[in-house]
């Protein structure tokens, strides 16, 4: 019991010696002579580290398990398929026969008459008779009345890689110079007279006959192979003067070839030689034959979004005594497709010569003088540029310009040497045009538009800037107008109804007037000539129409003092028929 209190005691005594030294040594102050701190470099490395336990005990446990797949049940019932209804393949039926009468006012018939073969693999043939004339009236002018009449057969023979056709016809042209007023002419000598002009002494027969013959490369044959066009062709045109004749022929040789050339998307090589011959006999003048030789090499080159076109026309020209001309003019085409077959533009320069003939003449003016003068037509040079855009299938958008250098563009002017005999009076009516030519500049801006909604709608539109610079013997460019706006559209309502519009407009055109001995420039009214038909298809063979031109009854003058009727009317019918038997296959 001793012992134990003793060890107590001892071991009281030693904690309390220990707490005494503990706090007498926190009285003391330790300081360190040196800059030197103690640090662990790569204590936040070790800090991150894990700890690596390897444990020495490997364990495997066995796992047993097993896979039970499901079983899906189901059941397929297949519908049944119904035979399709194949129909018979028919084949567009073609009729052989087609006609269009009809009746206007100021008796006014109408006639077009066709009749052609059917389908076949050896030849076509046909014949076309057309003839539209009016005996109206204009009210205080000379008779107004003409003819115009066509009879045409064609015939084309199919071979292998060839085609042989031709055509013959003739046509009747009957106008009369009606662009005076016979009071206001002889009003002064046979004041109180009614004087009566007779259609037979204004009047203006032209005859025309032609024939032309063709051979020419199948279009099976086009492709990659040697492809040849050989043609002949001759006009004959008279007139009311029995000693008036113009005689025209003319030879044609087109050949083309295509060429495969590596890197190159086309290449065409091809060239043309024609040879036209003209002579013109008047009923007093016989004037010299004209001819003209030329030939026109080319190549048309493709790269990609690139096409090139170069080649030459060089010409020759005999005209009075037999006198040769040489004639060289380029023959240069570019074109980028921007967008390919949706967006282009191009560039060209070239230029040629041809014959302003007695039957091209007729064609834009039939007023014209007993004796006319003619000549060639020479684009010296010409340089054009423009875009083209097929924005879609439906729609099309062109616009371009041009400015070419001309000798010898005709343009028409009063006949004033041209006498009438009216009793024991001889007066110039200055009702008949002759021919006058000049070195001209011609700018062109032009612009059209086209659009087609399936087979409901088509809209089409063409306007044309013309601007003349003339030599100094030239005031003005006689009855060229400055500008030509076109427009056409047709609607077609339930497959039954199809309406039609169209208007033609021309402004800025003068005429010359003789006063004393000094021309002077007349501005001619603008012309506004606005059309609208209508249609009604009662078949597909059978139809009936009705056309009303110049409805806002415009007294419009194209050439000075040569008035057209206010309004006029034409219903009438078409109708096809001759059918062939529609061929069905299964």
């Amino acid at each position: 019991m001793i012992t134990m209190n003793k060890i107590q005691f001892g071991i009281i005594i030693l904690i309390i010696t220990a707490v005494g030294t503990l706090k007498s040594q926190s009285q003391y102050d330790v300081v360190v002579g040196s800059s030197f701190s103690p640090t662990i470099s790569d204590a936040q490395v070790k800090i991150n580290q894990k700890a690596d336990i390897n444990d020495t005990v490997l364990m495997n446990k066995m796992v047993d398990y097993n896979i039970l797949p499901p079983v899906y049940r189901y059941s397929f019932q297949p519908e049944q398929i119904n035979a399709p209804k194949v129909g018979r393949d028919q084949i567009t039926r073609l009729y052989r026969n087609y006609i269009k009468f009809g009746l206007g006012n100021y008796w006014t018939p109408y006639l077009d008459f066709e009749a052609n073969s059917l389908r076949s693999t050896k030849y076509a043939c046909g014949v076309n008779v057309f003839h539209h004339s009016s005996w109206g009236k204009i009210k205080s002018y000379a008779p107004a009345s003409f003819s115009d009449s066509r009879v045409k057969l064609y015939g084309q023979k199919f071979f292998k890689n060839y085609i042989l056709e031709g055509n013959v016809g003739y046509n009747h042209l009957l106008s009369h110079c009606y662009g005076f007023q016979p009071d206001s002419v002889f009003g002064e000598t046979y004041k109180g007279e009614d004087v009566k002009i007779k259609t037979k002494d204004i009047a203006r027969n032209y005859h025309h006959a032609f024939a032309q013959i063709k051979y020419k490369s199948s279009a099976d044959a086009q492709k990659h192979k040697f492809n040849q066009t050989y043609g002949v062709a001759y006009d004959f045109l008279t007139d009311n003067n029995k000693n008036t004749y113009e005689h025209q022929l003319a030879l044609d040789v087109l050949m083309n070839k295509d060429v495969k050339i590596k890197n190159f998307t086309y290449m065409n090589f091809g060239g043309e030689i024609g040879m036209d011959y003209q002579h013109n006999r008047w009923q007093n003048t016989h004037l010299s034959d004209n001819w003209i030789i030329n030939m026109n090499p080319h190549a048309d080159l493709q790269y990609k979004e690139y096409y090139f076109k170069l080649g030459f026309d060089m010409a020759v020209s005999m005209e009075s005594e037999n006198k040769a001309r040489f004639h060289f003019f380029p023959d240069i085409e570019a074109r980028l497709a921007i967008v390919p077959n949706i967006f282009s533009i191009y560039a060209g320069f070239d230029g040629g010569i041809k014959h302003n003939s007695y039957l091209t003449t007729i064609d834009e003016n039939p007023f014209l003088s007993n004796e006319i003068d003619l000549g060639l037509i020479k684009q010296k040079s010409r340089i054009y540029l423009g875009l083209q855009t097929d924005i879609s299938r439906s729609l099309t958008i062109g616009a371009g310009a041009s400015f070419a250098f001309y000798e010898g563009l005709p343009y028409f002017v009063p006949d004033t040497n041209q006498r009438f005999v009216y009793k024991d009076t001889t007066v110039n009516l200055l009702n008949t045009f002759n021919i006058i030519d000049d070195k001209s500049k011609v700018l062109n801006v032009h612009f059209d538009l086209n659009y087609r909604y399936k087979d409901v709608l088509t809209l089409g539109v063409n306007l044309d800037y013309n601007q003349y610079i003339l030599s100094e013997d030239l005031i003005k460019a006689w009855y060229k107008p400055a500008f030509v706006t076109k427009f056409d559209a047709q609607y077609t309502l339930l497959k039954k109804f199809v309406f039609k519009l169209d208007f033609y407009i021309s402004a800025f055109a003068y005429a010359p007037e003789f006063v004393g001995g000094n021309v002077k420039a007349n501005p001619l009214s603008p012309i506004f000539d606005f059309d609208f038909g209508f249609e009604y298809l009662w078949s597909k063979r059978l139809s009936f129409f009705a056309d009303l031109n110049n409805f806002p009854c415009q007294r419009n003058r194209i050439y000075f003092d040569y008035p057209n009727q206010r309004i006029n009317v034409l219903v009438g019918v078409k109708y096809t028929f001759g059918g062939e038997a529609v061929s069905k296959k299964r």
